[in-house]
Parts: C-alpha cells; structure tokens; sequence
C-alpha cells in the first residue's frame, strides 16, 4: 500500500500487478499524421499554445503484451471507479495503485518519443492524478463518456486500452477549429458544423493520438450497444518559458476533492516555481539588468507561490470545463 494521508486511508495497490518492461512492453508505430493548429486557422492556436502540434493521427507505443498488460489492470481497477456528472464513470490517480502504469507514465523511451511528436518537452505531469486516467464505458448507456471539452492539461494521450473493433458508438470525437469557436456554438445551443468534427479509427487496442488538449474542444461519444470499453488518458507538462501552463484548481477540486487537490497543486506549483527560478538564474541575471527588473522578476515568482499558498486558505468548491453532450 501506498500511505496517503490527505485520503485518510491508503491506496490499495493491484495484488496482480505487473512490473511494467519497456524491453518487453515497447514497440513503438509512429502517426501517418500530425496535425498543427494553423491547419485550423489563426485564431486556433490564441497566446496560450506550447507548440504548433493540435493532433496526431492514431500511433502506437504498446507492444502486444503491453497493450494486454494494459487492458488486464484497467480492468481490475474498475472496482475503484467512481462517477460525477460530466464523466459517468471514470479512476483518477491510477499510477499510486500500478506499478505498470506508473512505469509508462514516466518511461524516458515514450516521453522521447511523445516529446517528438508534440514539438516541444514533454514531462511526466507534476500533478500526479493526471497521470493514467482511466475513463471507462458508462452503466446508463443514454450517457456520453466525456462530455465536448477541453483540457486543463497541457498535452494528453487517448489510448484505447480496450479493443475498439466491433464497438458501436463510443467514438473519440474532436472539433477541427478553434476552441473558443467551437464552445461559442455549444454554449449557444448549436450543432457543430459535422465537416469539422473528426473522429480518429484506431486499429486496435494499444493505439493512441496525443492532442494539445487545451487547445483542442474534444468529446468521447455514448455507446450504442454494450461494449467494454476503456480509454487511457495521460497527461503531460510542457514547462515553456513565458507561457503559463494551463492547469488549474478549480478541476482538480471538482473532480478529485480538496484534499487531494491541495496536495497536488501544491507539488506542480513547487515544480512550476523552480522551473522559473531556474530559467530566471540563467538567462536573467546579468550584469546589464537593472536592479528593479531583478527584483521585480523576483517578486512575480513569488507572488505567483503565495497565491497557490492562498488557496489553502478558501473553501471552494471548484469546476469542471464542461460544454455539454452535444448532438
């Protein structure tokens, strides 16, 4: 077990885990394509993008056996599921509970790899309860299983950790414009233009897009027939100079409850604080700088701790990005 004391009780670590081997569990089939957000015109990619990459057609870094490695202990985690009213059913900080997940988490081969396709350095997200989430199909199969949103996160992977062939419904969508765009026409009451609604075919189980899903409004689809279907969604930090990360508190409050939530905020807020003063004592403080700009540099890093700090101090209850099942 894993002691976690802002749970009041542990995490009950898989009995019938697997150590994850990337010898034996990589294997690695790069995307036919990558799309960027210029594609989607210029207002796609806004003042917030950590690199040009929107979304990468469907790729693969499981090999067989990881991929069922995959499937068998997403499956046994299912017990531990639980269900709000944007995702039915769904398992949050599933890498405190698998050794398997935590090593693909944060395998140096796929984040290499990852990193390539997103344009930029991607690392594991200091916000741990990002890493592996686990979506699962609905019991009421009238529920979508994602309703259309966008991410808190900076970039994410939607790997199908169930086979998708013969699944009926249950379609990774997502909308091929800019975000505010498509949200406008969803908070209006409208129907996505269908030209602009894609929907990626994933061969098999072990297939993946990576997505910079804070730019891109997605959704996963209701089922038409039962199906067991499970998808992966990991998430990644794009620490960018100059560009503030696009994780926030309010989901993690929602979805995960405060005392987790303060938890991890407080880790990706200590990561986000180093990161700065690490890139301010190399490129900031020479000679030529005025004083005042130092200190002022100074005094925004830690401005930015001591409202992270504040929090602590206010009850909220938080909120999920959330635009509605759509049509």
């Amino acid at each position: 077990m894993i002691d976690a004391p802002a749970l009041h009780l542990p995490f009950e670590k898989l009995e019938t885990d697997v150590a994850w081997d990337p010898e034996r569990h990589i294997e690695i089939t790069p995307p036919e394509q990558v799309v960027l957000l210029e594609e989607w015109g210029p207002e796609a990619a806004g003042p917030t993008a950590l690199s040009p990459v929107a979304i990468t057609g469907p790729f693969r870094f499981l090999s067989d056996e990881g991929a069922e490695s995959l499937r068998a202990i997403c499956t046994k985690l299912e017990g531990y599921a639980t269900g709000m009213e944007r995702i039915p059913k769904k398992l949050r900080g599933s890498i405190y509970r698998s050794a398997f997940l935590r090593g693909m988490a944060f395998d140096p081969t796929i984040l290499a790899f990852l990193s390539e396709l997103a344009q930029v350095r991607l690392e594991p997200h200091p916000v741990q309860h990002h890493a592996v989430h686990i979506n699962y199909a609905p019991d009421d199969l009238s529920l979508n299983v994602d309703q259309w949103h966008h991410d808190a996160v900076a970039f994410d992977y939607v790997l199908f950790a169930s086979d998708p062939r013969g699944m009926q419904g249950g379609r990774f969508e997502y909308y091929a414009g800019p975000v505010e765009e498509g949200r406008h026409l969803l908070l209006a009451g409208e129907q996505l233009p269908p030209e602009k609604v894609r929907s990626p075919e994933f061969p098999a189980a072990g297939w993946a897009v990576l997505q910079q899903g804070h730019r891109v409004l997605h959704r996963a689809c209701k089922l038409e027939e039962r199906h067991p279907r499970i998808t992966v969604v990991n998430s990644f930090w794009a620490p960018v100079p100059g560009v503030d990360d696009p994780t926030d508190l309010p989901t993690m409050l929602k979805i995960d409850g405060r005392e987790i939530a303060l938890t991890e905020w407080s880790r990706f807020q200590a990561r986000v604080a180093a990161h700065r003063l690490e890139h301010f004592a190399a490129t900031r403080t020479d000679f030529s700088r005025p004083l005042p700009e130092l200190q002022a540099d100074l005094r925004q890093i830690a401005a930015a701790l001591a409202e992270a700090a504040d929090a602590f101090d206010r009850d909220e209850e938080g909120s999920l990005i959330d635009y509605g099942a759509g049509s």
